[in-house]
């Protein structure tokens, strides 16, 4: 064996290891142990003073990791971020889907906005798609709101759940049969197959709404294997359509909770505002290992975080 293929199966092995590093880290985060009420989220008395509302300083350290990490997983895949915080919103703190759904898209703009900066910085982001995604998603999060009632959600989690599955397996695949995928700078119009791109925004847009994760999950190997662009590529451009997507998809869900007395807007703003710090700089470090990291790194944390996505949502 030569000297040159050792280092790719080294250089491979670290890259699968480090991949694991994160997941052990991310799956800690999304199957911690579920807590019967808020207060039970409280590890320090000493830390249990209430600092505004009903938020303590222990409540805002514990959202701020929860913002980070999700920002990290959010802005370097441009999914899974919101599946962490919905998770931990619900399980650790005890609060309520519908609300823990309202505060996980509205702090996902923070992420998306975050991100985006650095994605246009290295010229990742392909405006001719996104011009088209953008809208297409806003409209897919309307008809998510309008149709909400009448569709299963549980049907549509489990699709979504084996689609993850699925699209795991698929970029897996893609470490040994395209190792030295390149991103691009930029797409001809003439290229861009305008059907197919709302297509998958209008896709990302519903489920957003419908389940209330930024879609990225979706749209992202979607423009993989239909819009045959590269991973780097797709991943920007899902951060930058989840702005707009994310912030429809909340403001509505917002809008219905606030309507049926789900949750006061004062509860949703204040929890977001703990998590935002953690989002912005998570956002930040998520974007830069995405371009600094070789594609197969980004490929292997991408499959494994589908897995857990997967799994997730199904079990």
């Amino acid at each position: 064996m030569n000297i040159g293929k050792q280092v790719v199966i080294k250089k491979r092995w670290v890259e699968l290891g480090s991949a694991i590093f994160i997941a052990v880290i991310v799956l800690l985060a999304l199957f911690s142990g579920q807590r019967d009420t808020f207060e039970s989220a409280k590890f320090y008395n000493h830390f249990d003073d209430v600092i505004i509302g009903d938020i303590t300083f222990s409540d805002i350290l514990f959202l701020i990791i929860l913002g980070f990490i999700s920002g990290v997983v959010g802005g370097m895949l441009g999914m899974g971020g919101g599946v962490l915080k919905v998770s931990n919103l619900h399980l650790l703190f005890g609060y309520e889907m519908v609300f823990a759904r309202a505060v996980s898209l509205l702090s996902y703009v923070v992420i998306s906005i975050s991100a985006f900066f650095r994605y246009r910085r290295y010229n990742l982001i392909l405006w001719n798609v996104v011009k088209m995604l953008i809208p297409s998603a806003i409209l897919g999060a309307l008809i998510g709101v309008i149709l909400g009632n009448y569709v299963n959600e549980r049907l549509i989690e489990v699709f979504l759940g084996l689609y993850a599955l699925f699209t795991g397996i698929i970029v897996l695949n893609q470490i040994w049969t395209e190792p030295f995928e390149k991103e691009i700078e930029s797409l001809p119009k003439e290229a861009t197959n305008e059907t197919a791109v709302s297509g998958i925004g209008i896709g990302m847009g519903f489920i957003s709404s419908i389940i209330g994760i930024s879609g990225g999950v979706l749209s992202t190997p979607l423009q993989q294997l239909i819009l045959k662009l590269p991973l780097k590529n797709s991943i920007a451009n899902s951060v930058t359509t989840a702005i707009f997507c994310s912030f429809t998809a909340s403001v509505l869900i917002i809008w219905t909770g606030l309507h049926s007395g789900y949750f006061s807007f004062s509860n949703v703003l204040l929890t977001t505002l703990c998590l935002t710090p953690g989002n912005i700089m998570g956002g930040q470090a998520g974007s830069y290992l995405t371009k600094r990291l070789s594609v197969n790194y980004v490929r292997i944390t991408f499959a494994i975080m589908a897995f857990i996505i997967g799994f997730k949502i199904i079990i």
